[in-house]
């Protein structure tokens, strides 16, 4: 093996253990994010604020494994002759077996997971949403009377129409 195919090797492992660090902190973060969706799901919101910074965190940890990808990725396309932006698909498209069938297998996983996760941050930003309206309409029982409307002809609700439970001036 000639000295350019062995540091196409070295480059190929050394990205495919960045893909997995990724994988891993994905995997993580999807957990995390389903712990949330449990909490809020539970009404345990004493731990929601630890839960929101628990992946908070692992975004930014997420972000420097990508970081950290994005530099091991670089002796690699150089060695391939290939844009220092090209996509995974690309460069396993060019890199010699096995390493091809790795790196496609890496962005399989990584186009699932991140899948995942977009249903789940939307599923669990549409709850926090609808929980946060059920907590603000029944806070607003305790500001109006009971009597006349409580929206406006737009469905915007009319605050100032009905007394108030609370006092809301500073």
């Amino acid at each position: 093996m000639e000295h350019r195919e062995e540091s196409v090797v070295a480059a190929c492992a050394d990205l495919s253990e960045s893909l997995w660090r990724t994988r891993e902190l994905l995997e993580s973060l999807a957990y995390r994010i389903e712990v949330q969706r449990a909490l809020v799901e539970t009404g345990r919101s004493t731990w929601l604020a630890r839960s929101t910074r628990d992946v908070d965190e692992l975004i930014t940890t997420v972000r420097s494994a990508e970081l950290t990808r994005a530099v091991d990725l670089v002796p690699l396309t150089e060695l391939l002759g290939v844009a220092p932006e090209a996509t995974l698909r690309e460069i396993a498209d060019v890199v010699p077996a096995p390493w091809d069938q790795v790196l496609a297998e890496h962005r399989h996983a990584l186009t699932e997971l991140t899948g995942r996760l977009t249903e789940a941050a939307l599923a669990n930003k549409e709850l926090l949403a609808s929980s946060a309206q059920a907590i603000d309409e029944a806070l607003a029982r305790f500001r109006s009377t009971g009597t006349g409307s409580t929206y406006t002809a737009t469905g915007t609700r009319d605050r100032e129409s009905a007394a108030r439970f609370f006092d809301e001036t500073t």
